[in-house]
């Protein structure tokens, strides 16, 4: 038994370092987009580089989760929801990598009449990351409260997607207008797409953790 509390103890200690890299992946994104307002190519590419180190530590700690929940961490009825939500929130670093490689390889100069749109997008991302951490953090210690956060991510999702579509409709009336060519519409078109990704990923994970919260629940 003391074995088996054990192996939870350690996926529990796993988990929590998980979703930290996954912050300090987007803590990196944020520094690589003050780099992409500025036209500092090598705050991007430092950055950029920055954040593949990190993620590829996020799957290293999620393979050892995996092996943890292999050798018998939680009980079968458990099991499978944290592997997915530790599947899920690994995808949310993955999305973070997915868009600081959009930006690096994208060379295109930002055009500053976005940049207050695009920073209020990543703030939101940030706190949707944050509270991910919180959500995941409350289902060892308080399951109304993890719910509470799980909801509150679908919030910030929702205007994520508002902010999201501002800016794509922003980018269509600046290319009509010739502010901005159409390999610069196009290019800014997918980075704001694969930012705002990374809020849908995250909201994912808190669905996989409301649906863990539930079940424990009864």
């Amino acid at each position: 038994m003391k074995k088996f509390f054990g192996r939870e103890s350690k996926v529990e200690k796993y988990s929590k370092e998980h979703v930290d890299l996954v912050y300090e992946c987007f803590q990196s994104l944020e520094e690589l987009m003050l780099g992409f307002y500025t036209g500092n190519k090598h705050q991007i590419n430092h950055f950029t580089k920055q954040i593949g180190i990190l993620e590829h530590k996020a799957d290293e700690l999620r393979r050892k989760m995996e092996i943890e929940f292999y050798e018998g961490a939680f009980l079968p009825f458990d099991r499978e929801d944290r592997i997915i939500l530790a599947e899920m929130v690994d995808s949310v670093a993955d999305g973070i990598e997915s868009a600081a490689f959009e930006i690096c390889l994208s060379k295109v100069e930002f055009p500053s009449a976005f940049e207050e749109d695009f920073k209020e997008m990543m703030d939101l991302t940030g706190k949707t990351i944050l509270t991910l951490k919180e959500c995941i953090a409350f289902l060892e210690e308080d399951l109304g409260k993890s719910i509470k956060k799980a909801h509150e991510i679908e919030d910030l999702e929702d205007q994520t997607d508002i902010v999201e579509r501002r800016i794509i409709k922003k980018l269509y009336n600046s290319y009509r207008s010739k502010n901005i060519g159409i390999l610069k519409l196009l290019e800014l078109k997918e980075s704001t797409k694969k930012i705002a990704n990374i809020t849908d990923r995250a909201e994912d994970a808190s669905d996989r953790a409301l649906i863990i919260a539930a079940k424990r629940r009864g």
